[in-house]
Formats: C-alpha cells, structure tokens, sequence
C-alpha cells in the first residue's frame, strides 16, 4: 500500500463505531492504508475520513475539533444521528458539515444514517413545553423509537458503498 488517508472516528454510544468499522474495511479493501487519528493528534494524510456523530445539526465537538486541525485536506463526512437522512433535517445536517468542511478544506461527501437516540433524552424532550423547539411530538417520538433499530448491517452496507463511491480511485 503506497495511499494513505487519516481515519477519525467519535462515538459516545458505539453507533458511529460500528458503521466507521464498515467504512474503513471498505477503504482497506480499495487500498487504502489507515492512520487512525489518536486523541491529540492531528490528520496527517491528504485524505481524511471522518466518522462523526451529530450535535446541533452538524459535527460533534470532537470532531470539530480535529477539523479545526485541517487545512488543504479532502474529506469524506459519515455521520450517525437520530433523525431520518432523507428528511429535511438530514438535508440540513449535510449542509451544515459540507459548509463546515469547505471553509479551509475539499468536501468529498456527507454520508448519514440512523443512530440510537437515549431514551432518557426521549423522554426529556417529551416533557418539554409544546412550543419549545426541542419538545417531541408523537411523530417525533414514533421517529426517535424508530431510531432504536439502528445502525443495522444495511446502515453499514450503504456507508461503505457510499465510501466506495466517493473516495478518490
């Protein structure tokens, strides 16, 4: 193997964990060699995958962290989060990573699938006043249970397909 790209992965719950495993067999599997990004550390390759999952429609703060340390870099975004990907949400969530990504950097993509939501939070959410942006409806909730099932094996299966698809040949 003579190409080689950084690999960061941030995972509170193992959603984004298991769906990243998929993405970098993947990457492996088109040889690519893998330097995972250790905590302090800052992505050394060209090309960097980032494996995240989502806080206020874009990046976790660990991954906003490590992105604030590239510059020049050609990134390919996988995200984990509680809404649906093909939603006006998940829209918005692309656009906000790619926005965040394009400031000093090449965007090569922004994957997304379902991840678990806590249940605590749920029912937190719930709780909340009607009119506040964060209270859960019925549908809301019916989603958030939804997101239970996942990330499944077709979660993973797209992510790497789309990894496939969106890493330079």
């Amino acid at each position: 193997m003579n190409r080689y790209l950084s690999f960061s992965v941030s995972s509170r719950t193992g959603n984004t964990r298991k769906v990243a495993e998929g993405v970098r067999a993947q990457a492996e599997a088109m040889g690519w060699g893998i330097h995972e990004i250790a905590k302090g550390e800052d992505p050394a390759d060209e090309v960097v995958i980032m494996c995240f999952w989502c806080f206020k429609s874009t990046f976790d703060p660990l991954s906003l962290k490590r992105l604030a340390s590239c510059q020049g870099k050609r990134i390919l975004a996988i995200g984990t989060f509680g809404g649906y990907p093909q939603s006006n949400y998940g829209d918005k969530v692309r656009r906000n990573v790619t926005a965040a990504i394009e400031q000093e950097n090449e965007c090569l993509g922004v994957f997304l699938c379902q991840g678990k939501v806590s249940m605590e939070n749920v029912e937190k959410r719930r709780q909340l006043p009607v009119d506040d942006p964060h209270y859960l409806n019925d549908w809301g909730v019916a989603r958030l249970v939804e997101s239970q099932k996942h990330p499944d094996e077709t979660d993973v299966v797209y992510a790497a397909a789309y990894t496939h698809d969106h890493l330079p040949a």
